[in-house]
C-alpha cells in the first residue's frame, strides 16, 4: 500500500464502492467508501459492479500486479476491456526476486494456487530458474516433496513469506530440506538450478557431513535468511 502510485491512490480515494480482500481493505479504515470484501465468488462482485456502473465510482483493490495470476482476466472477461482501467503495482514476484538479488528475465513464472502442482513439473524440470506462487494446500513443503519424487533435485530454494509486509521472511535452503517445514500461506517459492560442478560439490559435502568430516559449526541447522 505504501508503494501505491499517485494515480492508484487517487482512484482509490475517489471510489464510493471499494472492493478487495479483507486484508487490503483493512489498510483503509477511515475511507468513506462502502467496503465490499472479495471472497471466492467473483461472480457476485461482477454483478454488483455492473449494477452500479455509471452511477457510482468504484475501485477494486488487488495486491501487486493483478495481471499476473490475479483478478484482472476474470474482470475483463465479464465486464469488457472498455469498462476496466488497470493500474498495476510492483508484483510480489518482482519483490521476491529483488530480495534474493536474482534476475528473473529467463525464469519460468507460474502459480499453483488452487491448481495441480503436476502442471508445472516439466517446465520446472527444464528451466534453470523458477518462481511459483503457493497457497495453503500447495505449500513449499508439499511442492518440494513432489518435485523430489519426480527426480527434480540440485536446486537452491528460497521461500519468500509475506513479501513486502512487516513480517516478511526469506529462507534460503536446499530443495531437499523443505519437506516437513511450515511456512506462511502467502509464500513464493523460488528455485535456482545448480551447475553440475556445484551439484558435485554439494554431494561431496553431504558425503563428508554424513561421515563426520565437517566441523560442528558447518553442521548447523540454522536457517539462512536474507
Amino acid at each position: 500500500v505504501l508503494s501505491m502510485s499517485l494515480k492508484a491512490m487517487r482512484l482509490m480515494q475517489d471510489a464510493e464502492l471499494l472492493f478487495g480482500p479483507e486484508r487490503l481493505l483493512a489498510f483503509f479504515p477511515n475511507h468513506d467508501a462502502k467496503k465490499i470484501p472479495i471472497q471466492s465468488d467473483i461472480k457476485e462482485i461482477v454483478e454488483m459492479i455492473q449494477s452500479n456502473r455509471g452511477r457510482r465510482q468504484m475501485a477494486v483493490l488487488a495486491s501487486g500486479d493483478p495481471n499476473f495470476c490475479g483478478i484482472v482476466p476474470e474482470l475483463v472477461e465479464q465486464l469488457g476491456k472498455e469498462a476496466v482501467e488497470i493500474v498495476p503495482n510492483v508484483s510480489a514476484m518482482q519483490l521476491a526476486f529483488a530480495r534474493i538479488k536474482e534476475s528473473w528475465e529467463e525464469a519460468y513464472l507460474g502459480s499453483v494456487q488452487g491448481r495441480p502442482v503436476e502442471e508445472v513439473i516439466e517446465p520446472i524440470r527444464h528451466t534453470m530458474k523458477a518462481g511459483l506462487l503457493t497457497d495453503r494446500q500447495n505449500t513449499p513443503s508439499a511442492i518440494a516433496r513432489l518435485f523430489l519424487e519426480q527426480g527434480i533435485e540440485d536446486r537452491t530454494a528460497y521461500v519468500c513469506e509475506n513479501i513486502g509486509a512487516s513480517d516478511e521472511r526469506i529462507t534460503e535452503t536446499d530443495l531437499a530440506q523443505l519437506p516437513g517445514r511450515s511456512f506462511s500461506p502467502r509464500a513464493i517459492l523460488i528455485l535456482l538450478k545448480r551447475s553440475k560442478e556445484a551439484a558435485r560439490n554439494r554431494n561431496r559435502f553431504n558425503t563428508e557431513k554424513r561421515s563426520g568430516g565437517i566441523s560442528p559449526a558447518a553442521d548447523s541447522d540454522e536457517e539462512g535468511r536474507i
